[in-house]
């Protein structure tokens, strides 16, 4: 990672957290050294593309709320390596009437533009506290000053197309949350 000009000499402790974390991440390796220099530039980068589909799933004033509370919550949190994200997360998520699934989901979009990839408890610290917060507020500020919360009618071949649905914390019944 020297030759490359990604770490400098000698190794910081905190480079070789961050080198071990890497490999627990993805366990299966990498088939050539540039294939793992591209997900370690990935991961470097401040900002991310997300499919313009999965951007529009992601426009609802809850699940911005939520995004928001995930920032928060990252802010608040002196270390990012063992935290219990999965529980965390989604406790967060129902908060704001989000589905387990959509609101991991909606965390994982906005940081990586990717539906699958490492864990969520290797992401975090891999990323860090500032590109986290950084990748969440560049989606929400995207989704505002674009078109706002207003969604597109129709994906493609004409299907109606629908946001993240939110359900009232505690509800039981299939009815949107308020604001939908």
């Amino acid at each position: 990672m020297q030759a490359h000009r990604l770490l400098e000499d000698p190794i910081p402790a905190a480079a070789h957290r961050w080198i071990d974390t890497f490999l627990d991440a993805y366990p299966g390796g990498f088939s050539s050294v540039r294939d793992a220099l591209a997900a370690v530039a990935e991961l470097r980068d401040e900002a991310v593309t997300l499919p313009a589909l999965e951007l529009e799933r992601l426009r609802h004033r809850q699940v911005l709320f939520f995004l928001d509370a995930v920032s928060q919550y990252v802010d608040d949190q002196p270390e990012l390596r063992g935290l219990p994200l999965d529980a965390d997360l989604t406790t967060i998520g129902s908060e704001f009437g989000l589905a387990a699934a959509d609101a991991l989901g909606a965390v994982r979009m906005a940081l990586t533009g990717k539906a699958d990839g490492p864990p969520l408890e290797f992401l975090f610290p891999l990323l860090g506290h500032d590109r986290i917060m950084i990748r969440i507020g560049a989606v929400s500020s995207h989704i505002l000053h674009g078109r706002g919360l207003e969604p597109i009618k129709f994906g493609p071949g004409g299907v109606p197309f629908e946001t993240i649905q939110p359900q009232r914390p505690g509800a039981e019944t299939g009815e949107p949350h308020e604001g939908s």
